[in-house]
């Protein structure tokens, strides 16, 4: 049994029947893997593009109004509760829950490095999963940050997101271009930049039509 796993058992929260005998989800909307996979690229995007994870993420996840989804965010804010907790556990990492202006339930990470963060996010997706509310998980967001470009004279967009869809189970870059938020437009060419770097290493989509854009990040 893993910490995470530990964790979870002392607070209550057991395994679905169906994973009582497998400790590993077989469920198409959670691919630990391909997270995983997120710090070789973070390697490359420091390295290539002078990209640096800021150690904030977020996971959200589409709100029912049932008794189960409260009782699956309660579980969930408690857990992080512990793993926040320097005396129960090495992981330099902070949390908030909330709800946005269109009704997504947000657990919003921010952590030391980057194997910290997925760690913590894999185990929110093991617990959404464990509740049976999977199908309501829409995507992570992994934020970094460069004030200029790899030759320092073309200023960027000091916030650009990672995304994982769950749904397509794989990543594409969302850049926003500076002071848009209103607008809503894109800086489609540092997002090609960044898929041209990461694409040997972790699960990319293709299709930019397919790059679905997330406003109002609660971050």
């Amino acid at each position: 049994m893993g910490f995470f796993s530990k964790i979870k058992k002392t607070l209550g929260i057991s395994d679905s029947d169906e994973d009582k005998n497998n400790n590993n989800i077989s469920n198409p909307f959670i691919d630990s893997e391909a997270i995983e996979s997120l710090s070789l690229a973070c390697i490359k995007l420091d390295e290539n593009l002078g990209l640096k994870s800021t150690g904030r993420c977020g996971i959200f996840v589409k709100s029912v109004n049932t008794e189960t989804f409260k009782e699956m965010k309660e579980q969930i804010d408690n857990f992080l509760k512990v793993v926040i907790d320097k005396k129960n556990i090495n992981f330099d990492v902070t949390f908030d829950s909330k709800i946005d202006n269109y009704g997504y339930l947000w657990f919003i990470i921010k952590g030391r490095s980057i194997e910290e963060i997925v760690a913590v996010i894999n185990a929110i997706g093991d617990i959404i999963h464990e509740k049976n509310f999977s199908r309501q998980l829409l995507a992570n967001i992994f934020e970094f940050s460069s004030g200029y470009g790899t030759d320092n004279s073309d200023p960027v967009n000091n916030n650009q997101y990672l995304i994982y869809n769950y749904k397509l189970d794989k990543f594409y870059p969302f850049v926003p271009l500076s002071s848009s938020w209103n607008s809503k437009k894109r800086n489609h060419d540092q997002e090609f930049k960044i898929m041209k770097e990461i694409s040997d290493t972790i699960k990319i989509e293709e299709n930019p039509s397919l790059w679905y854009p997330i406003w109002n990040i609660p971050f």
